[in-house]
């Protein structure tokens, strides 16, 4: 007798809550009273997310590849390119302008545009447990973001 599949892969959620460890905690770190802390936190924070949309990018361009392996379609691809490029530019911006740290929030819009892609991945080639650990785990995401604009209200930033 075969066990029936659990509701998501175990692996698959501990491994997307240690991803999501590091955003927390340097949005955590960001509400440090210490200014250079904060500001390391916000910094670290901005940079890990661009990596978590870098990821997310690759992913979709996996679901793409494996949907139409000999006729991948240019347009999807493109779009799967397009969270990480914006998180990249916004990483930057934040670096290059660190008073403009609470730009760092706009990274929830990101995640939840992503968000609305993943959601209808089970359509497009993803497994059926995907769009919700994307749920799960990009609702969280967009939680932390909420992080840097309040250590930018609390002036930590």
């Amino acid at each position: 007798m075969t066990e029936p599949q659990p509701f998501l892969p175990r692996a698959a959620l501990r491994l997307g809550f240690l991803g999501l460890a590091p955003l927390a905690i340097s949005a955590l770190v960001s509400l440090s009273q210490h200014h250079d802390t904060a500001l390391l936190g916000a910094l670290g924070f901005s940079v890990y997310a661009a990596v978590l949309l870098s990821f997310l990018g690759g992913v979709r361009c996996g679901f793409e590849l494996m949907r139409a392996p000999h006729a991948p379609d240019g347009l999807r691809l493109l779009f799967s390119a397009v969270p990480a490029l914006a998180g990249w530019a916004l990483a930057l911006f934040v670096v290059v302008v660190p008073a403009a740290i609470g730009a760092a929030s706009a990274f929830a819009g990101l995640f939840a545009a992503q968000y609305v892609w993943d959601h209808r991945s089970a359509a497009t080639g993803a497994p059926d447990w995907y769009p919700l650990l994307r749920r799960v785990l990009t609702g969280g995401a967009m939680i932390v973001c909420l992080l840097i604009p309040l250590a930018t209200a609390l002036r930590r930033i």
